[in-house]
Order: structure tokens, then sequence, then C-alpha cells
């Protein structure tokens, strides 16, 4: 397997490339290092220095055809997409336009993208479906659906494309020092110091929590497929958790007194308040069901982060 990875010096990203590595694949990375790490790329992996979201860059791609290529390319804060909305959809709409028609071009017929649950904004019913109503309530989320839009657009003159609506992905690997992006990772950063830990919004809110290694599963099962049935899948564990419990289980997980400071903060623009998934249709398609739970997932996450000194 012959796989450009966009994004690929990120979380999400260099697990996915060290994982088409392990199983004897080749993997080339894309990244601009805005937010991805150099040292997370894998010493196997050709590594090229670009943005994707312009056109000068998307010149300097290999020519030769692949096999795939993985778009997780992205500004991924919702916050920061409030703050520079132009910037966040350069770097996540105008990159899809740019790479879905390159793959025409360059005859790569495969096409996996990260989207995101942000697309559904705050739905009227849980658990939403791939085919619940989309409303997002941010610019990240408008940036994602618009790629979402052009790669159907893309899949009408024959490339073979496959959106990912991500929930909240956690686990090892997480870069620790970003603190605004990743609910679970920036909590556990101010924990792990002994820092009072800064909430935006309700302590009610819930996010559907997915282990990194199940999203890479997923990713992994999609890829050995020459299409997927369905163009758009749900990946999440499908269960509902509350901030204000994420926040006890972090706090039991790092050893702290259950009464450990919390600074609540309002809200910021384009929050969601609570969203559940619908993750059937990936099982039924794909194979794929979340296999770590969240209390498992939250103790690797914290055994980790203290050996990496996160």
């Amino acid at each position: 397997m012959n796989v450009l990875i966009t994004g690929g010096a990120g979380f999400i990203g260099a697990q996915l490339a060290r994982r088409i590595l392990s199983g004897g694949g080749r993997a080339v990375v894309v990244d601009n290092l805005s937010t991805g790490i150099r040292g997370n790329v894998p010493a196997e992996a050709e590594f090229i220095e670009a943005d994707v979201g312009r056109p000068e860059s998307i010149d300097r791609l290999p020519r030769t055809p692949f096999d795939a290529v993985c778009h997780l390319a992205a500004q991924s804060s919702g916050a920061v997409s409030m703050e520079q909305p132009f910037y966040d959809f350069q770097t996540n709409a105008t990159s899809t336009l740019l790479l879905t028609r390159w793959c025409l071009k360059n005859g790569t017929r495969r096409f996996v993208y990260a989207s995101s649950m942000a697309v559904y904004g705050n739905p009227a019913t849980l658990p939403v479906g791939e085919l619940d109503s989309l409303n997002p309530i941010s610019y990240y989320g408008v940036s994602k659906l618009a790629s979402e839009r052009l790669m159907a657009v893309a899949a009408a003159q024959g490339l073979r494309c496959t959106a990912l609506r991500m929930f909240n992905v956690y686990g090892p690997g997480q870069n620790m020092a970003n603190l605004r992006q990743g609910m679970a990772s920036i909590y556990l950063a101010y924990l792990l110091r002994g820092e009072e830990v800064p909430v935006t919004g309700s302590l009610e809110r819930f996010r559907d929590f997915v282990f990194i290694d199940d999203v890479i599963d997923a990713w992994m099962r999609v890829l050995s497929l020459e299409s997927t049935p369905a163009p758009v899948y749900n990946i999440a564990s499908g269960e509902a958790t509350r901030v204000q419990d994420l926040l006890g289980y972090l706090i039991s997980a790092c050893g702290l007194p259950p009464d450990h400071p919390v600074r609540r903060l309002p809200a910021p623009p384009g929050d969601q308040f609570g969203l559940r998934a619908d993750v059937s249709q990936a099982l039924e398609d794909l194979g794929w069901r979340p296999g770590i739970g969240l209390a498992e997932g939250l103790r690797r996450f914290v055994s980790w982060a203290r050996a990496s000194g996160g």
C-alpha cells in the first residue's frame, strides 16, 4: 500500500503512518508543521514540509499515483476557527479542493478525509446518524462540511471518496502542549502540573470520546477497501460523557483529591453543547466497532502522559 498522508506529523496522522509502515506499506507524509511535530513522523516515512492549502505546495507533491491519499491536515481548534475563519477555511476546505483535483489529475483514485462531529452542530435528537441534518455552528464545522461537499463533486468525476466524521479522539501521542484543541488532553495537561483546570462552558456539556487505537483501526479498514458502501461514517464510541464526569475520571486517574480546583469560564462562540454518535453504519459496512472503553483509555492516556513528561 502506497499512501500519501497530509497532516502526518499530527496526533492521528503520525499514528496512521506508523500503522501503514508496520504492515509493509509506504507512507509519504506532508505537513506544514504549524501544529504537527517533526519528531512525530516515523523515520521510515518520506517527509515533505508543505502547506497543502496553497496551490504552489501541491506542485511539490510526487507526481506518481498513490493507492490512496489520507487527508488529515487541518486547523482543528474550534476557538481558532472563530478567530481566524479565513485561515481555517483555507486550511480545511481549500486544501481538500486542491488535493481532490490533484488526485484526479495524477491517477490516484482513493481519497479518505478526516471530517468531524462539528458538521452536526447541536442536533435535535441523539444519537446522531450520518443521514441526519447537518447544521454546523462554527467556521470549523462549515469548513469540514464544505470539504465533504467538494468530495462529492470529485466523486462524480471518478474519485473514490470516504469521509470519517471523527468525534473526540484522545489517547497516547496527543500534543499535551497544545491547550487549544483536545478536551481530554487540555484538562490532563493542567492536572499533571497540579494546576487549576479552566473549563469553558457548562459542566453538563457532553461529548463522545473515542480512543486513538480504535480510530486508526477504522482508517485501516477503510483503506483496505477499494471503495466504501457509504460516502461518510461516524467514528466514535457511541457513548456520551459529561464534562463533569470526564474531569472526575481524570482527577482520580492522576491521584488528585476529588475537589481539585476547576475554574469556570464562559462558553466560546461556536461551541457545541452535547453529542453522541450512532456508529451502526460503520459496524455494518466496515465491521468496525470501538473496543477500548473510556476508563481503560484514560488509564492508558494518563500512564503515557506521565511517562513522556507531558
